[in-house]
């Protein structure tokens, strides 16, 4: 099992998608926010569940993604720990994001 270090920011993304979504169905939007946590806890016991960002965008990184509904949690594996770093909305480009290698 790997340590989950989670970017503040992801924390903000998600309130963004829960006051988006909740503007029309409260009920959906902590649905939503419930799910999205709970696929980010999912990730320190199954690291590599993830697809390979690399095969969706032009460049080459080692992020990961998992999907859920239609929101791409990005990560990526270290050593000992799971580093989640952004929640992202598929109809953003995922080329323009400004990703480490």
């Amino acid at each position: 099992m790997k340590v989950l270090k989670i970017n503040p920011q992801v924390y903000d993304d998600i309130k963004g998608i829960r006051q988006y979504i909740g503007g029309d169905d409260p009920v959906k939007a902590a649905d939503v926010e419930n799910e999205i946590l709970d696929d980010i806890d999912k990730l320190s016991e199954f690291p590599e569940m993830g697809a390979k960002l690399s095969n969706r965008v032009t460049q080459k990184t080692r992020y990961r993604y998992i999907l859920t509904y239609s929101y791409a949690t990005l990560y990526y594996v270290e050593k000992d720990a799971v580093i989640v770093s952004t929640v992202i909305h598929l109809s953003k480009d995922l080329n323009a994001l400004k990703l480490d290698k």
